[in-house]
């Protein structure tokens, strides 16, 4: 290179690293601090500059540079991505004697340990938006995912890095995880909606939905478009865990409580809301809350309650989680949204396990923002505790995410010609004689369809079998399994597995593409957990926690099967009634038939008692070929990811969504793409498929 060339490229270089140093200033003057210092057209003229000496010199263009803010990466679809930490949720508080219960259980727990309870609590708005965890290796940002189900959300990455309220950069190399609210101004929702409404297009319900569409646009300069905000709010790390230098060690150990997390959030570059505010008891959280309830409206942004958390880290740790919450934080709701609507009649509902469920039909109203033209009923009891009849005019309340529900009757409104309801004496679907199921002594509420053979027991058995939760086949919902089942497509679980691309692609409504996803679906989840296996059976009485309970305790199916009635109940937190459904299940012949053709497409795995806090289970763990060994996957294979993902962890090893220092190997398919540039410069072991099945 002769040296007028090199000239230019190192004023070049200087140049754009100038211009990304300015942008970023003017970033979080403008979109933090709400003080911007140039124009909208100075700071566009800058922009233009970055891009095109980029563009000149696209050997200086980086990952986070301003410039990708601008979006324009196009996505096939969204990857599935393991958070570094659980992402928990919190329960729920709705008056102030909730919010004193809360504080005396944590005190009782507190008080065992021998140890002082004497907690501050930081009160925050509870951003009505939708979940966004941030990865930042060495202060750059790695990786963004949605929350999905606390454990594996989707990679959003190419989205996220448009929204100019997130850095792409930390001040202080940190490798940390940020947790925060994504969401839309209510004023540009307005002139989102006002574009849609003169284009004939559907407009958007809320704030919050139209956040989340956005963030799951597969073109990521739709994205930039939408002007979407982000809201900091906590941080995850791990200390013992942590291999960056001594002072970085030195800024993150003095993290000890959840006001010095948001002041280390902001000036590092995030906004944070400051309508917060550290509070000593809870009068002056009762205080805070009241003041906020009259401002709900005042704001750019929704708002559904507002957020208490002990300040205090160390009382985080020591009080520890339940099986979906922290209890060291709660929500606390605001006054739910209330409209009238009339009764129109009122529908029966049989459940999976033949719970009849009274079901109400309402003159459709919006309620917080969605349409609603139903609502549960319970059962007898409520019916009557609530004196509602056919006709009347009803109190229909929303508290957050709470299903919507019947909170009252307007006596005053009703009708001459109002309707007792008639509860039936027979099951809506087979005509079978209604039963109360016993407990011991206790007689249950509600009503109950014995009939192990009645068709809505077993459409519900499906739909719950396909669920999420469960063996989470995307692609199959209610009204797919309906159909389905009637046209004879499906008879049991393992009639899944049978379905062909051709019993699909030539149904009315139904394509090839339809029909592929949904037989891929299929395909994926013939690698499933053992709790998600156990869950999808729909056993009586047990849920995802007595799921993982089992699986925890047993290991395998193999030790499930060969169980006895004791065995189950030595299991804690699993009853008499449970453990008695649970024998009983596994022992009936037509169930044992129905698992044994079901078992002949399945594999399953169990990684829940490889547990390395649990010390029964730590020398099998160690044992294991890939134990303490952490893979990244990326790229196209012969199988699924999930395969390669399944045969690691039980293998005793553990999968990350992104590439750092800790990686032990990445395992590199065909089109791989920006984690095998990590990987190489970080001098990360690569490995292809062949490798890894010689490994194990």
């Amino acid at each position: 290179m002769c040296i007028e060339n090199l000239m230019n490229n190192i004023k070049a270089k200087e140049r754009i690293e100038s211009l990304r140093l300015e942008l970023e200033t003017h970033r979080i003057e403008y979109h933090v601090n709400d003080n911007p210092k140039i124009s909208d057209e100075v700071y566009d003229s800058l922009m233009g500059e970055l891009v095109s000496l980029e563009k000149e010199y696209p050997e200086y263009k980086t990952s986070t540079s301003p410039s990708v803010r601008i979006g324009g990466h196009i996505l096939d679809k969204f990857t599935k991505v393991k958070h570094d930490f659980k992402q928990w949720s919190f329960d729920n508080v709705f008056d102030y004697q909730e919010l004193l219960d809360w504080n005396d259980r944590n005190e009782k727990i507190i008080t065992k340990l021998e140890k002082t309870y004497n907690p501050n609590y930081m009160c925050e708005m509870k951003i009505d938006g939708l979940k966004v965890i941030l990865s930042y290796v060495d202060g750059v940002l790695s990786k963004a995912a949605t929350r999905g189900d606390g454990d594996i959300g989707e990679d959003i990455t190419e989205n996220v890095k448009t929204i100019k309220t997130i850095p792409l950069n930390l001040k202080e190399k940190v490798s940390i995880t940020v947790i925060g609210e994504c969401w839309i101004k209510k004023s540009d929702f307005e002139i989102i909606n006002a574009e849609q409404k003169s284009n004939n297009l559907s407009e958007y319900a809320n704030t919050r939905n139209l956040a989340a569409g956005t963030l799951r646009q597969l073109d990521s300069s739709v994205v930039a478009k939408r002007k979407l905000q982000y809201f900091a709010y906590d941080l995850d790390f791990d200390l013992d865990n942590l291999e960056n230098s001594i002072d970085t060690r030195k800024v993150l150990e003095k993290l000890n409580t959840q006001e010095l997390e948001l002041n280390f959030l902001e000036r590092n570059g995030f906004l944070v809301n400051q309508n917060r505010k550290l509070c000593l008891n809870l009068k002056e959280v009762q205080s805070f809350y009241e003041y906020n309830i009259k401002k709900t409206n005042n704001h750019d942004y929704g708002i559904d309650g507002m957020v208490i958390k002990i300040n205090q880290n160390k009382l985080w740790a020591e009080l520890g989680y339940t099986a979906k919450s922290p209890r060291a934080g709660i929500a606390y709701k605001f006054p739910a949204e209330k409209v009238t609507t009339i009764v129109e009649s009122v529908s029966f509902q049989v459940g999976r396990t033949g719970t009849i469920t009274p079901v109400a039909n309402l003159s459709p109203v919006l309620v917080a923002g969605s349409t609603v033209a139903r609502a549960t009923l319970h059962n007898k009891d409520e019916i009557q505790r609530l004196g509602i009849m056919i006709g009347d005019t009803v109190v229909l309340q929303k508290a957050g995410d709470v299903i919507p529900e019947i909170t009252e009757v307007i006596i005053s409104l009703r009708m001459k010609d109002a309707e007792a309801i008639k509860y039936p004496k027979e099951c809506p679907s087979c005509a079978s004689v209604l039963v109360k199921r016993k407990a011991g002594k206790e007689e249950s509420v509600g009503l109950f369809c014995d009939n192990v053979e009645c068709d809505a027991k077993h459409i519900e058995n499906l739909i719950h079998f396909v669920s999420k939760k469960a063996m989470n086949i995307s692609g199959l919902g209610e009204r797919i399994i309906e159909e389905f089942a009637s046209l004879g497509l499906i008879k049991n679980y393992a009639s899944i597995y049978k379905l062909k691309i051709s019993d699909i692609e030539n149904l009315f409504g139904y394509g090839k593409k339809s029909a592929e996803n949904i037989a891929e679906s299929i395909e994926k989840s013939k690698i499933v957990n053992l709790n998600n296996f156990i869950y999808a059976l729909g056993i009586l009485g047990v849920g995802e926690v007595g799921a993982k309970d089992i699986a925890r305790n047993f290991k395998s199916l193999e030790n499930v099967l060969n169980a006895n009635e004791l065995d189950f109940l030595n299991i804690k937190n699993i009853g008499d009634v449970m453990s008695k459904n649970i024998y009983e299940y596994f022992r009936n012949e037509k169930n044992k038939n129905n698992m044994s053709d079901l078992l002949k497409y399945l594999t399953i795995h169990n990684n829940l008692y490889l547990d390395k806090n649990n010390l029964d289970n730590l020398k099998e763990l160690e044992s294991k070929k890939l134990f303490g060994k952490t893979f990244v996957i990326t790229g196209s294979f012969s199988n699924s990811r999930d395969y390669y993902k399944n045969i690691v962890e039980d293998l005793g090893g553990s999968v990350s969504g992104s590439v750092s220092s800790k990686t032990s190997y990445l395992l590199c398919g065909d089109d791989a793409g920006s984690k095998l540039d990590n990987a190489k410069k970080l001098n990360i072991k690569v490995i292809d498929e062949k490798e890894f099945l010689e490994m194990i």
